[in-house]
Formats: C-alpha cells, structure tokens, sequence
C-alpha cells in the first residue's frame, strides 16, 4: 500500500500545482524539490516484491512520511484559499499570518524531505528492494489471455452454474413447496464460506420456485443488522422504482421527508400491504440473532396462500428458533465435487493439463471442501502461469500458512489471494471493507469513488472510468467480489463480498491504516485512520468520539437514519477540512450550508 499512497501524493502535488497555483505562492520551488524526492523514493518502491521484516519497516516508514507531506501541502492550500476569500482590509490586516504561513510550511517540507533522504540514503534497508519485477514472456502471454478473458466476463457478468448443491437444492425446493397454506419458514444452516447464500440463490432462481411464487424478495442481515434498512430494502424489491414514485408526488418534498421519519412499525405495515394478497418467497440472508428474527419476522403476513420465508444461518439454534422444521444442514463438497469446482473455475470448461493434476489436487485437499476458499484459490491461480514452477511457489506458500499458528483453512488461502493482488488492485479491494456486511454495494458510485481516491493511475489515454471498471472486473473474475444486480443492459448496478473477504479487508487495512470501521463498541478507541467508515449512530458517534479527525481524507456514515443539524456541520467543517470523498447515508439534509465550499479537496460526496 506505500507504494499506492506516494503515487497518490505524487499524482496530487502534479494536479494541484496545475490547478491552483496561485495558492502555492511562495513554496513552488519546495512542493517541486518534494515531488523529485518521491520519485525516487516511487522508483525504488515499483521495484520490490518483498513486504516482510526490515523491508516491511522501511515500506511503514515511506508511507507516514508520504502521508505527512500530503497534510501539509493540502492543509497550507486551505488556508491559503481560505485567506484569498477575505477581502482586501482582511487580507492586509492577515498579512502577516501569511507570511509566518508561508515560512511554517517552508520548514514543514524541508524537514520532510530530510527524513526522505535519510531513508533512501541508508542502503542496508534498501537491499531488498533490488529484486526486479520484469515480466517473462510466458507471464505476458499470460496477461494477454487474462486481458481477453477480461472482456469476456464483461460481456458476460450473469452467475455461472454452480457445481454441487443437486441434491441440496432439490431438497430446499421440496421443503418451498411442499406443506399447507399457512406460512412457513425453512433454514440452511451452514459455517462461513460454505455455500449457503450460493444454494439459496440457486433455489431462488429455479423454474419451479419461479413459477410456484408469484412474488420474490431478498433481503440480506448479517451481523449488523439494521431493521429500517432491511425494510426498505424489501420495499425497493417489492414495488418498482420505490424512491422514484415516493418521490415524484407533487408534495415530492413534503413525501420524501414523510419516508424518512416512517416508523418500522410504518415500514412494516408498507411490506405486509406487498405481500398480503400474493402468494410470496421471501430469502433472509445470514441471519445471525434470534433477537433480529423476532424484530422483523411480523412484516411477513401468514396470508394463508403457502408463502415462503427462506433463512440462511451459520448458527444452529437461530435457525431452529426462526424456522418450522428441521434445518437443512450444507455439507462440504466431496473431494470430486471440489476438484470439479476448482478446474471449472481455472480452466473455463478446459481440462486440467496432466502434469498438474497432481499439484492441483494436493492444494483442493487443502481447502477441505469449503467452497469459498476453493473459488478463491482457484481464482488466484487463474490468473498465474499455469505451469509447474508457478503452482510449485503456490503450494509452497499454502504449506507455509498452514504451519502458521491459529491458521484456520479460510484463512490460508483468503490471506494468500490478497498477497498475490497486483499492486494496482490492493486498495481498490480493500476499499470494500468500508461498507456494511449487509448492503449491495452501487457499482457505479463505488467506481467514482476508487478514482476520487487515487486509485486509478496511469490510464494513458484511456477514461479512468473504463479502467476503474476493468479493475472491478479483474476483482470478480478472482472471485473476490460477487455480481449483485444485473441492469436490463448487462452492465453490473451492484456488487457485493462475502463476510469473510470483508472481515480479511478490515484487518488489513488495520495494518496498512487505509481505513477504520467505527461500530458502538469502538467508538472510545483512539485511532489516526485516513479513512473512517462510521456504523453507528452519529448523533452517538459526535457526542462520543474525541478522536482527532485533521488526518482523515474519505468520511463515511453508515448508521441509522439521521438529520445532519446545523450543529452537525458546523462539527464537520472544523474537523475534517481535508476530506476528500464524504458519504452520507441514510443521512437526510434539511440543508446543505453555503460553506460547503470550505472543502476545497472534496471530489466526490453523497449527501
């Protein structure tokens, strides 16, 4: 990530001293010797592939001092663009500030690139960074079919069949439609990775379920579940364009605001006049608490024509409580099964060439018929050589995990597909740990955002749109992230990552500080992230929190519903005046203050 955090500032220092130079009077000469010196610095960092021990220390050390040096430069440009506003009796009357602006700042980025020296004088630290990253002509070959294969898969994003689950899937499907009129529920019981939400989709989409339901809605949990969310996600599922037609009243205003402040019990009742008279399948996905069954199984009527609840669960007893009958409980997949999944994920309907049969089957027994590690592992070794050396390093790494204390099999080849990431496509999915467990992730604004952040670089000629939607893309096809919604047109509206993928893109970001996600229980833990993803309430979060917020560049709110007061943004504009992406949501805005301005780095915000 060092390396993807110096091409930011490097790419930041280049846009701001074209576009606003007139605020960088005074220190261009400074801000122009700093970028030569990160360069270097860039030079040497493109060039490793190790990230471990001392090397690890050094990469640590390039990253804070590049983040030092993008606080100070964007912190001296707001208060310069602040000065400029003031008018001319104010701008003399500061002059002075300027000045001593001027000369901190000066300071600021002599020490700076001191320290920059000092770390790529000391050749002891830098040895390791002498291996070079050149690619045979067999891997070229190889990125050229990856490429093509690329195009493919976006030409074709719908699910492919899934291996296994026959029999699974024949027994749910009787469990559906089997029964009397009165409403029933049905669970899958399974651990993390097994393939619980894969079978239910699979049910969900068959001809028979299709036909037998006339109305269909799935709503995912997880372990955060929000009631209001999951009921308006049901909402958005049952009636066409629910915002819009809400929305487009000729009261659109006053309506808007009357969803807003609709009660779950309101909620509720809007769901239950769905589906009273249909005959409904509804999927509630991972469902961890009992307590969250109790708190939304009412929106469900028993209307007495055989509708359906179909609930997914890790826990047993939740299951049990939630359901009518016995769970159906998700095995591993068999050795065959397994090896079937793998070479189908590998080898797009190709067979596995002889000579590596024998290495593929030793890492599949590794997985130990967990679908989610096979299909990620599979989607690691997709993307590699497909000879005997590359697989032989593989193994050699799985081996290596395994011996690892407190290694669970998910873990090993979750933690290996990520080490294996190209640079370029590390932050990008890591990124994906801000967001909640329990919602569709909109592609379209999720791109925005990757580019609002420094993600996309070097695109040549190419929009950075286009390549940020390649890198999703690249993401999907390594079975890292999932195809949510479909447009009409075949273009992905909404992706998502398993809770186990997430879990993997929030203990790293720990570690390489990309970002934090703030929950009710964490709120008093002091921390420095760039990036804050709030979960909790805000009006908890501002009244609780005293942590410092001048470092953060991207600021999320995830919690409750919530109308953003004038206090609120009063607390936003002293203390995050570097942000550069702002989400809001499901915040609603009275108002938008005039000062908004004030963040003069902000690229991209939903409000």
């Amino acid at each position: 990530m060092a390396e993807s955090v110096v091409s930011f500032v490097l790419d930041h220092l280049a846009q701001l001293a074209a576009r606003e130079a007139n605020l960088l009077c005074g220190v261009e000469d400074r801000i122009q010797s700093l970028q030569h010196e990160l360069q270097m610095i860039n030079e040497l960092l493109n060039t490793t592939k190790s990230k471990k021990g001392m090397e690890h220390t050094v990469l640590n050390q390039i990253r804070d001092v590049a983040h030092l040096a993008e606080d100070v430069i964007d912190t001296f440009v707001a208060k310069v663009s602040i000065y400029k506003r003031r008018t001319i009796l104010g701008r003399m009357l500061r002059g002075f500030g300027q000045a001593r602006l001027l000369h901190h700042v000066a300071e600021k980025i002599d020490k700076i690139k001191t320290t920059l020296n000092e770390i790529r004088e000391n050749k002891n630290k830098y040895d390791a960074f002498k291996e070079t990253n050149s690619q045979s002509a067999a891997e070229e070959e190889e990125e050229e079919k990856r490429a093509k294969l690329l195009h493919k898969l976006r030409r074709n994003v719908e699910e492919e069949g899934v291996v296994g689950f026959v029999h699974d899937s024949k027994d749910v499907i009787n469990r559906l439609l089997e029964g009397g009129s009165n409403r029933k529920a049905v669970s899958i019981v399974g651990m993390g990775g097994l393939g619980k939400t894969t079978l239910a989709r699979k049910v969900y989409n068959s001809t028979q379920v299709k036909q037998h339901f006339m109305c269909q809605a799935w709503v995912y949990v997880s372990n955060e579940c929000r009631v209001r969310e999951l009921l308006f996600g049901l909402l958005k599922h049952l009636i066409p364009n629910f915002e819009q037609q809400w929305r487009g009243n000729k009261e659109g205003k006053k309506i808007a605001r009357d969803i807003n402040n609709l009660s779950e019990e309101e909620l509720k009742k809007l769901v239950q006049n769905c589906l009273e008279s249909e005959r409904y399948l509804v999927v509630v996905d991972d469902l961890w608490k009992t307590q969250d069954w109790e708190e939304v199984q009412d929106a469900f009527p028993d209307n007495n024509r055989g509708s359906r609840i179909l609930i997914t669960s890790r826990l047993k007893e939740v299951a049990l409580h939630a359901a009518h009958d016995v769970p159906h409980y998700l095995q591993f997949l068999s050795e065959e099964e397994s090896w079937e999944l793998f070479c189908k994920k590998v080898f797009r309907g190709e067979d596995c060439p002889f000579d590596l049969e024998t290495l593929g089957k030793q890492m599949v027994q590794s997985c130990r018929g967990l679908p989610l590690s096979i299909i990620v592992l599979a989607g690691l070794l997709g993307n590699k050589e497909k000879s005997h050396r590359e697989w032989s390093k593989v193994v050699g790494h799985v081996n290596w995990y395994l011996t690892q204390d407190e290694t669970q099999v998910k873990d090993t080849v979750l933690k290996l597909s990520y080490d294996n990431l190209p640079k370029r496509l590390k932050p990008c999915f890591l990124y994906l740990g801000i967001f909640p467990g329990d919602i569709e992730i909109p592609v379209r604004p999720l791109l925005q955002k990757w580019i609002a952040e420094g993600f996309i670089q070097n695109t040549g000629n190419r929009d950075p749109d286009d390549v940020a939607e390649d890198y999703l893309y690249e993401l999907i096809d390594r079975s890292l992230v999932q195809i949510g919604r479909v447009e009409s047109n075949g273009s992905l509206e909404t992706c998502q990552i398993h809770e186990l993928l997430r879990d993997l893109c929030i203990s790293e970001s720990k570690e390489d500080k990309v970002f934090d996600v703030c929950i009710d229980n964490n709120i008093l833990i002091p921390t420095k992230p760039r990036r804050l993803s709030i979960h909790s309430d805000m009006g908890h979060y501002i009244s609780s929190s005293n942590n410092d917020h001048s470092h953060i560049r991207s600021l999320f709110f995830f919690g409750q519903d919530y109308y953003v007061r004038e206090r609120d943004w009063k607390w936003l504009l002293e203390c995050f005046k570097l942000v550069r992406v702002l989400e809001l949501r499901p915040t609603s805005c009275r108002k938008i203050p005039s000062n908004l301005g004030n963040f003069i780095h902000l690229r991209n915000s939903n409000i």
